[in-house]
């Protein structure tokens, strides 16, 4: 075969020289990269939010640089107009570089750094790889390190993304509180340690998932509050060494500005380019987040289980087949895929944990696993929390009968007996319900002590008895 597609090009670093397809927009750099760290399924380009972020880093340099001197204005409308389409989601097929490329960020930068340039150049009226016009090192990242470049785009990248998560937790918790309100008459079993407890309403049961729900997204917006923080301006280790003058500021202004967030220099770069913490602050409390969906998941798959060998008080939506040899059984797909997710989220948040704990001396190398784990995770919970609401809290039912009689055949009115006649009598009474297996409420008629209508009207003031 002939043809352009066969064409290269030579590209020439301290290490030798590289043949790169002739309409690449990448570089030698990203070459090496790709060679070195095709490790996982996952490349930069796979990631719009992160791809935007550092686009909108390298715009805001490109304007400040200019404005200082540094580059020509032809320079920076070039980069800029590059930036502008990277950050729209255009020519993500040349960013190759994966994503835990083992150079603490350097490829990734690099890979941005290249593309560009080269549609930069492309703007400009040149060929790629003509880097005497516009240079990925010289020009497109004039001011700036790996180190300050690639922290400031995970803090930005995060910022963008995170409020899905959080718009779809306040949707699952007004869902769970709609349901709140739809099941705050139906009588049921309060467990604990999974053996009848008190009475209660499964209303009061919803009204327990939504609050949890609603504070774990304010925790994670706490969480957010402090990522407008970012490193850019502080070079290599934090002195500011390779930028020009008056660059710090005037960077993270024009960040603000194209990016339409509250961007601040940090006031001790040192600190936030040795450290992680804000990244494993996130992470922990996605984390917890997911582990209490999970916990939401497990109550559903228990309550749902079916009226004859289970528990049977609520009614899942039926959404597909559950076994391919037993005709008709369904399962609680939806609260089972929400709990593999939680103990996906809790093996990214070990990940994020240990990258977050070794960083090393002046900077932490390990950002780029954090950053794709964070991701997932973040991936992860919003889809999650999207079909959880849609296919599962939205449509679930409540049987309402089923949780009564298993209220009456329980032992959950001892408590209320206690006062009229000790906590011994009514122990043992207990106890004979349990040797002759029967329920609670047929051994007090039994004893002259109560009957169904009593125990109803009894049932319904423990339920709706609040204390302050």
């Amino acid at each position: 075969m002939s043809g352009d597609t066969q064409k290269t090009r030579i590209e020439t670093d301290c290490l030798g020289s590289v043949e790169i397809p002739h309409d690449a927009l990448y570089g030698i750099n990203t070459a090496r990269a790709k060679r070195n760290f095709d490790v996982s399924p996952l490349v930069l380009g796979d990631q719009p939010e992160y791809v935007r972020a550092l686009a909108l880093v390298k715009q805001a340099s490109a304007i400040a640089n200019h404005q200082l001197g540094a580059l020509s204005e032809k320079k920076s409308d070039a980069i800029t107009r590059a930036c502008e389409e990277l950050a729209k989601g255009k020519h993500c097929q040349w960013l190759i570089t994966d994503m835990l490329e083992g150079s603490g960020g350097t490829s990734t930068n690099m890979n941005m750094n290249e593309v560009i340039a080269n549609r930069g150049l492309a703007i400009m009226g040149f060929k790629p790889g003509e880097y005497q016009h516009l240079h990925p090192n010289d020009d497109v990242n004039c001011s700036q390190s790996t180190n300050d470049v690639i922290p400031t785009a995970i803090h930005i990248a995060l910022l963008t993304k995170a409020p899905r998560l959080l718009d779809a937790l306040n949707k699952l918790s007004h869902s769970l509180s709609r349901k709140a309100d739809e099941f705050s008459s139906v009588l049921r079993l309060g467990r604990t340690c999974l053996q009848s407890a008190q009475p209660m309403t499964l209303g009061q049961a919803f009204s327990g998932y939504a609050a949890v729900v609603r504070r774990r997204a304010k925790c994670i917006e706490l969480a957010l509050e402090g990522l407008n923080v970012v490193a850019l301006g502080g070079t290599a280790i934090g002195t500011g060494f390779g930028s020009l003058n008056g660059y710090r500021a005037l960077v993270n202004q024009h960040l603000s500005n194209i990016s339409g967030l509250n961007i601040l220099p940090a006031e001790e770069h040192f600190d936030v380019m040795q450290n992680a913490d804000d990244i494993a602050r996130l992470s922990s409390e996605i984390r917890i987040t997911a582990e209490t969906l999970g916990k939401i998941a497990t109550d559903f798959t228990l309550l749902g289980s079916d009226d004859a060998g289970g528990l049977g008080e609520i009614a899942l939506p039926e959404c597909q087949a559950g076994s391919s040899i037993m005709p008709g059984k369904v399962n609680p797909v939806i609260p089972m895929m929400v709990q593999q997710v939680w103990f996906s989220v809790v093996g990214n948040d070990a990940a994020i944990s240990m990258a977050a704990s070794h960083g090393q001396l002046e900077i932490n190398h390990f950002e780029p696993v954090m950053t794709t784990h964070l991701f997932d995770s973040l991936n992860l919970l919003t889809n999650a929390c999207t079909r959880f609401d849609a296919k599962c809290v939205s449509g679930l039912e409540a049987k309402s009968q089923r949780s009564l009689n298993n209220l009456l055949n329980s032992s959950a009115l001892a408590t209320a007996l206690v006062p009229q006649m000790g906590y011994q009598q009514v122990a043992e009474i207990v106890r004979e319900k349990h040797q002759n297996s029967q329920s609670f409420l047929m051994t007090l008629q039994q004893h002259g002590l109560m009957s169904e209508d009593e125990a109803k009207a009894c049932l319904k003031r423990c339920v709706y008895t609040q204390t302050t």
